[in-house]
């Protein structure tokens, strides 16, 4: 058994080194689409964000355009959900849990909100809130929600696998995806 370790942590780390990624890239090519297909201008895909000439846009249309990496983001998640009850396999948790790292700048946003602060940061939930005229709360508080019952639901089927090892080794993939793409993303789409 302790043989075939090192090939697990390694398949794993592989995993990670593709799934994060993989996750980061479908979600911003949702606002790098939405942006196209709205009439935007300049649109460039970057490592971890989408740059455009929005002036031509109404406000609708950029929060629309907002909204499309989140929903990819889930979908994704969706999609891992269904093939996860199918059959465990570590590369779905892996490309799972990936999918709303993004997303936990939520749970900050919440934090100093309720913190007695008002915020004017720049990430996809906000900003839509902001372009449709609703609370931002609201929604940072529904998606933090889904951001933990996603880590819940995955990190549970992780532990019914193999235990805390199990968990441990989808944990160590991720970071080194997240270190991998924070070193070559930039380099790939600058």
């Amino acid at each position: 058994m302790q043989k075939s370790f090192p090939n697990k942590l390694l398949k794993y780390l592989l995993y990670g080194i593709f799934a994060v990624p993989l996750s980061i890239i479908t979600h911003e090519m949702g606002h790098y689409i939405a942006y196209y297909l709205l009439g935007a201008s300049e649109i460039q895909l970057h490592s971890v964000s989408v740059s455009a000439n929005k002036q031509t846009l109404s406000n609708h249309q950029i929060a629309f355009a907002n909204i499309v990496g989140p929903i990819i983001t889930y979908l994704t998640v969706g999609v891992a959900i269904f093939l996860t009850r199918k059959i465990y396999h570590p590369f779905w948790i892996i490309l799972a849990l990936a999918a709303p790292l993004g997303r936990i700048v939520n749970f900050v946003y919440i934090y100093f909100r309720l913190a007695g602060y008002t915020p004017n940061p720049n990430f996809d939930e906000f900003n839509f809130s902001k372009n449709l005229g609703i609370e931002p709360l609201f929604l940072a508080v529904l998606t933090a929600c889904l951001v933990a019952a996603t880590f819940f639901f995955f990190l549970k089927a992780a532990y019914k696998e193999n235990g805390f090892s199990e968990i441990a080794v989808i944990i160590l993939s991720l970071i080194t995806g997240i270190v991998v793409w924070t070193l070559v993303g930039g380099i790939i789409l600058p």
